[in-house]
């Protein structure tokens, strides 16, 4: 929030430790997403941001993970609770929910993941109408963690995730959510479409006036990585300061 009061932040490229300075003026942000698992701590500043003029949009990360895997998210009460004072306050439009990611040990199975999404759709259904999903990328680090605190994980090849993505897709459809997968078109099959996460479409929901509409729709598609669908834009993120503690995390050591 100070960065945002003082109209600038700098940006630590995690590759090289460039530092580059942002602005943060609302002539020069079109919009905000805010990628999360916890949005309670900033409630209380968002009214500021939008009397400043600022729009935005959450993608919320919701797994419901035992403590083992994500050892400092708030539990499923706090973030159902966060999550319906954002949807009284700003409605549908800023609310979009991740599932993501998808991680199988004997004990996280697909029947556990079945039943905990499940329960997830039946919290998740009067919020959202989709839910943008991902398996697990199994990048090094990711590995050298999980082999030290779940190493009975497995790494599940296309064909078996794709049939449980549609099994996924078959519970979520029951609650009336529609499934994206979020970076892996060969999931994109039957119920499940390709994600965009980052989407200009979504972004124009925020306004009302032609002009501010048009200048989303002149932002350039800018894809992260093989199959991504987003739009472009600046992450102000940076590496190693969550403390969730992730066990699947790669932006942590």
């Amino acid at each position: 929030m100070d960065r945002f009061r003082e109209k600038s932040v700098n940006v630590i490229n995690p590759f090289n430790n460039k530092v580059s300075a942002v602005s943060l003026a609302q002539g020069e942000v079109i919009a905000i997403v805010f990628w999360t698992k916890n949005a309670a701590p900033l409630t209380r500043y968002l009214e500021e941001l939008s009397d400043s003029g600022y729009h935005f949009t959450f993608l919320y990360t919701i797994n419901n993970y035992p403590k083992l895997v994500e050892p400092n998210v708030p539990d499923i009460g706090l973030t159902m609770k966060t999550v319906g004072h954002l949807f009284k306050n700003y409605g549908r439009n800023v609310l979009r929910w991740r599932y993501d990611t998808i991680v199988l040990t004997e004990t996280l199975d697909r029947s556990w993941h079945k039943r905990n999404f499940s329960k997830l759709c039946d919290l998740m259904g009067p919020f959202v109408d989709e839910c943008i999903f991902s398996f697990c990328d199994y990048y090094k680090k990711t590995r050298n963690k999980m082999k030290i605190h779940l190493p009975d994980y497995r790494e599940p090849d296309q064909a078996e995730s794709l049939e449980f993505a549609l099994e996924l897709a078959d519970i979520s459809s029951n609650h009336g959510i529609k499934m994206l997968s979020c970076a892996h078109d060969f999931l994109a099959l039957g119920p499940i479409a390709p994600a965009s996460c980052i989407d200009a479409e979504l972004l124009k929901g925020l306004f009302d006036s032609a002009d501010q509409k048009r200048l989303v729709d002149e932002i350039d598609r800018k894809p992260t990585r093989k199959d991504c669908r987003c739009v472009a834009s600046m992450d102000i993120g940076r590496y190693n300061t969550c403390r969730h503690g992730c066990i699947y995390c790669y932006a942590t050591n």
